[in-house]
């Protein structure tokens, strides 16, 4: 398994692309490191997390023959669970600017 994945193309292509989020598995635990000028505010992280939702429910979807909405609303129900814990450790930095 590759340690890293690769770049997409659109963003190997545009020169103002840059990285928003690196999540690692390590230790037996997520690891974050985030980029701090991160624009819009907390809306529009929530956009980014739909997104990131749109894009594993079709991964799931897919891998495991059942519907988009299916692998979606269990990723949902499996989320708001997750954030209602109380707790629980988050593991990361704020990274650099490039």
């Amino acid at each position: 398994m590759a340690r890293e994945l690769d770049i997409p193309p659109a963003a190997l292509k545009d020169a103002e692309s840059f990285e928003l989020i690196r999540v690692w598995a390590a230790d037996q635990a997520q690891h974050v490191t985030m980029i701090p000028n991160l624009t819009g505010g907390p809306g529009n992280f929530g956009a980014l997390l739909a997104d990131l939702a749109r894009h594993g429910a079709r991964l799931y979807s897919q891998r495991e023959n059942i519907s988009l909405l299916e692998a979606l609303e269990k990723i949902l129900s499996r989320m708001s669970k997750e954030l209602k814990e109380q707790g629980r450790n988050v593991i990361g930095s704020i990274g650099h600017d490039a």
